[in-house]
């Protein structure tokens, strides 16, 4: 998953799909990376998928 988020834009959104099926704080390191992301569209879906953990 971590390599996947590496890449491209649509590559992220791929990891994002894999760490909202896997539902764990595992993934948060993640998510968390995806706040800084330059692409706003991965911007929302990490805070998205993070507020789920609250």
């Amino acid at each position: 998953m971590f390599s996947l988020f590496q890449c491209n834009k649509e590559n992220k959104l791929k990891a994002f799909k894999i760490a909202e099926e896997l539902a764990e704080k595992s993934t948060l390191p993640i998510l968390q990376k995806g706040l800084k992301d330059i692409s706003s569209e991965v911007v929302e879906i990490s805070a998205l998928l993070i507020r789920k953990f609250k």
